[in-house]
């Protein structure tokens, strides 16, 4: 009996019978943003999502004792986490099978009818950028027998760049079969930006920066003790979103040394038929909280200033701070409109925020 056929009789799975729910892979469950990822899509039973297998090269072991350790910033996860055997866990009452391999052909995504791989590690992304014909990577997936991939970053090769609250009325299941995420700091600029743009407020030029938590991408004595310019794509990746915003942007990060917790400043020139005001503004994104077309992913924080303690923990795209908000009246504008020059800051919880919305992203897919 071959391992693919053992392993998919063992977990109870019949090859040919469609079940009601789409089942997931979740790809480099291990990482910081796989974890998150993983608790999100378990600790709330979903009606469209089964979550049937896990992959972190880095074993079994190494997962659970990281999913049982105290996070350096959430704490302890609320869940029940154990090693059953060599190849699964118990997740939340549930057996959860288990892979440790970079070799995604050795993962029987066909014969576990796999549908849906929530790709965590970056390593399945944009192909590198001297390549002759630039491929995304996570297409291997969708070659072993899996029908969507939702990439939890920014990719230009995947078929579609989609944000909860923002664009994810544009996806079509007929075309878009790898879409990307976005990174949590184009997510951070277009929500808000979407609930101006929705109402009437067009956005001719914008500038932005981001002061962002230190990642993985840096090394570790250039993350201490100082701050570091450091290059962004989500000014360019918003107007992939939002076309209206398209070549209007322009920015850069500044990474800081703390564990988690950012914030976008944007710097926008506005137009509107009426002038704009701090309080105008700030009264279209409070009431677009409540909003189902912005899915919840849009918050506010109404104190007068803000920290990082503030924004980690909530799992928002944007929560914007409106005591900061500030708008300047500009001296011309196009016939019969008003110009204004906006401030608008938005925070962002780097990690948690870029693992639920890839969860609910997954969730909405799965309807269509």
């Amino acid at each position: 009996m071959s391992i693919q056929k053992y392993r998919c009789e063992n977990f109870g799975f019949i090859a040919g019978v469609k079940k009601s729910k789409m089942k997931t892979l979740i790809n480099g469950a291990g990482g910081r943003i796989g974890k998150a990822v993983t608790y999100e899509h378990s600790k709330v039973p979903s009606r469209e999502l089964e979550l049937v297998l896990l992959n972190e090269p880095r074993g079994i072991d190494y997962v659970v004792e990281e999913y049982n350790n105290r996070d350096p910033v959430h704490g302890l996860y609320d869940w029940d986490v154990h090693k059953l055997s060599p190849d699964s866990l118990i997740l939340n009452g549930k057996v959860v099978y288990f892979f440790a391999e970079k070799d995604i052909s050795k993962i029987p995504i066909k014969d576990l009818e796999i549908e849906m791989v929530l790709e965590c590690s970056g390593f399945y992304g944009d192909s590198k950028e001297d390549s002759l014909i630039p491929v995304n990577k996570s297409k291997i997936f969708l070659d072993y027998g899996a029908k969507k991939v939702v990439q939890t970053y920014p990719s230009k090769t995947a078929d579609i760049s989609i944000i909860m609250g923002v664009n994810h009325s544009s996806y079509n299941a007929k075309i878009h079969n790898i879409i990307s995420n976005a990174s949590c700091t184009t997510k951070a600029l277009a929500m808000p930006l979407q609930v101006l743009l929705d109402n009437g407020i067009n956005i001719e030029a914008l500038s932005m920066d981001t002061t962002h938590a230190a990642t993985a991408s840096q090394g570790i004595l250039e993350s201490l003790g100082q701050i570091m310019t450091h290059s962004t794509g989500a000014a360019k990746a918003t107007g992939q979103v939002i076309s209206s915003l398209e070549g209007k942007m322009v920015g850069m990060s500044y990474r800081v040394p703390t564990l988690d917790g950012s914030f976008a400043n944007l710097y926008f020139v506005a137009t509107s038929d009426e002038e704009l005001t701090a309080n105008k503004i700030n009264d279209l994104i409070a009431s677009s909280v409540e909003n189902p077309k912005y899915a919840g992913r849009i918050g506010i924080h109404g104190g007068k200033d803000a920290g990082t303690f503030d924004i980690v923990g909530r799992d928002k795209n944007s929560v914007v701070i409106t005591s900061k908000t500030n708008v300047i009246q500009l001296p011309f504008a196009p016939q019969g409109k008003k110009a204004s020059l906006v401030t608008l800051i938005s925070g962002y919880d780097n990690e948690l925020g870029s693992s639920v919305d890839p969860v609910l992203l997954a969730r909405y897919i799965s309807k269509k």
